[in-house]
């Protein structure tokens, strides 16, 4: 979530985006929760659906950032390196706060225990899994690091490739293959991994190798955006797209060991899905319903953010209290009080950040800096930042 999203008022939320973001942060709150506990291995086998969860939201998260980048170019505000820069001012007051809590917070109640604040210099600037496997710390913020580099390189690139060709069509081609080409090189520079698990956190996981995920919403964006035809077309594919979605997710989770026979199938596995994902958009995008503040889709997308950075401080927290009253067995072995119990909390603490510090960032998108308002949005977290750095 990002697994991260633009907030948009109430009249220009579209529901089947709503219904589309849910999906995937309850696929990856699933796939969490279903790790801990005592479950029948039928029903445990959906926590892989964590994956799928992670893809949609790439799709997802291009679909938005195109069509935003591509509605500024037509009003005239993105033509300029002035105006990349005031697209990263929001971005970054969308995603940076709340991540950066979260990742203090990790440092103080990691599984493996309390951590220095220096101890992972790289996760303060999106580089622990850059080229490489992300080390066993905060390892869901794998996803955020290839969010964040794409917001960074994305316009930039499309800058470049527009005062090149001086048109908008051309510069997103050009601009998805450069992007595609850079996954793809990273990938076939790897070698045939017989490990399944190696391969997932250095093919999966790795902001070299996941360049073109996102970059599948964006084509899809600019698809809607210049050719309406063919991007109702495309919605008119939807249940061949959703089968051959199945089959994928299916053959994976069956048959995964046979992935590893297979140079071109372990570099172009990430890839299809993703274009499987980004192809599914168009059918949500026009999926209409009556909207709701309060409706559980409308909610579950608004807080996803915030469920995604913190659902596993949750889990921690609970499985940690849990066996500090004694009554680790009882409760952790049984799903239908644990689960509960997790999701409960869940949705609490991330109604808590979304409102205190999510929210208040995000009033100031739209304002000329000041320091009352940065303060009057800030306060939280700042005292939040002080609790975890030197009370926790």
């Amino acid at each position: 979530m990002t697994v991260s999203q633009p907030t948009a008022p109430h009249e220009n939320r579209v529901h089947g985006l709503d219904i589309f973001r849910s999906l995937a942060i309850l696929c990856v709150l699933v796939a969490h929760a279903f790790e801990h506990s005592k479950l029948p291995n039928e029903i445990k086998v959906f926590g892989n659906l964590g994956v799928l969860g992670v893809e949609l939201f790439f799709a997802l998260s291009g679909f938005l950032i195109g069509g935003i980048i591509m509605r500024l170019m037509d009003q005239g505000k993105f033509h300029s390196f002035a105006d990349v820069r005031v697209f990263w001012k929001r971005r970054w007051l969308r995603t940076l706060p709340l991540y950066f809590i979260a990742l203090l917070a990790f440092l103080r109640f990691d599984y493996h225990g309390r951590h220095g604040l220096l101890d992972y210099p790289t996760y303060y600037f999106f580089m622990q899994s850059f080229a490489g496997r992300i080390p066993e710390f905060f390892e869901l913020s794998w996803s955020l690091a290839i969010e964040e580099h794409f917001y960074l390189w994305f316009p930039l690139a499309l800058l470049l490739w527009y005062r090149v060709v001086r048109k908008m069509g051309p510069a997103i081609v050009l601009s998805a293959l450069s992007f595609v080409c850079i996954a793809y090189a990273f990938r076939l520079s790897q070698p045939i991994f017989s490990d399944w698990k190696e391969y997932l956190f250095l093919i999966r996981m790795t902001v070299l190798s996941r360049m073109d995920a996102i970059m599948f919403g964006v084509l899809i964006a600019a698809i809607k955006h210049h050719k309406p035809l063919v991007f109702a077309f495309i919605r008119s594919l939807t249940p061949l797209t959703a089968a051959l979605l199945l089959l994928l997710e299916t053959w994976w989770f069956v048959y995964s060991p046979h992935m590893l026979d297979s140079r071109a199938i372990q570099a172009n596995l990430f890839t299809f899905q993703s274009i499987l994902c980004a192809l599914l958009l168009p059918w949500f995008d026009g999926l209409s319903g009556r909207h709701s503040e309060q409706s559980f889709f409308t909610v579950t997308s608004r807080l996803s953010y915030s469920l995604y950075l913190t659902h596993i401080l949750v889990i921690i927290g609970v499985n940690t209290q849990l066996a500090r009253f004694g009554v680790y067995d009882i409760a952790y072995n049984n799903p239908f009080i644990l689960y509960p119990l997790y999701f409960g909390l869940f949705y609490l603490l991330a109604w808590v950040t979304y409102h205190r510090i999510e929210k208040p960032f995000l009033s100031l998108r739209d304002i000329p800096f000041s320091w009352r308002s940065s303060v009057q949005a800030g306060w939280f977290s700042l005292l939040a930042c002080v609790f975890l750095i030197f009370l926790a």
